[in-house]
């Protein structure tokens, strides 16, 4: 294994981490806001603070795959989709099926939000997911810039000629 294989696996394992902890943070102030909706329902999961260090992985990995010529915004979107989509799928797992077959408390409900899909999904959260997709667009860049010497960022807004 050379410097580069290397270098990216510990890229990889240091912003999987900070998504990982991101989430499980993000979770543990939303449950003790007292005037926010009562979504989440079990203890923090741990299988949610994968999802988060997942989601970031992929979110960061765009630069890697599209343009930086890519507005900011839409990198932002796809990512809002990522996240919501990987909601939805492990929500219906957990929530819909392994909760109730053992048992335990469902983790999070969105059905007293208008317009959830299944109770798994909803706009609400989805359009939070878009706002910390720019968060996971930065950390990702900045670690790739700062700590792993790679290139220096650079957004736009609009497409660039």
């Amino acid at each position: 294994m050379d410097n580069f294989q290397v270098k990216r696996i510990l890229r990889n394992l240091l912003v999987f981490c900070v998504g990982f902890t991101m989430y499980q943070c993000m979770e543990g102030v939303w449950k003790n806001i007292p005037a926010l909706p009562e979504c989440f329902y079990g203890a923090e999961s741990f299988t949610m603070g994968l999802l988060g260090g997942l989601s970031i992985l992929i979110i960061g990995s765009l630069n890697e795959k599209l343009p930086w010529s890519m507005p900011i915004w839409l990198q932002a979107i796809i990512g809002c989709i990522v996240i919501t989509t990987f909601e939805f799928i492990v929500g219906c797992a957990l929530n819909l099926w392994l909760c109730p077959l053992l048992g335990k408390p469902i983790i999070w409900s969105y059905e007293s939000l208008p317009g959830n899909f299944m109770g798994q999904i909803c706009p609400q959260f989805s359009f939070l997911w878009f706002l910390l997709s720019f968060v996971a667009i930065f950390v990702d860049d900045f670690l790739r810039w700062k700590v792993f010497d790679g290139e220096e960022p650079h957004y736009t807004l609009w497409w660039k000629k």
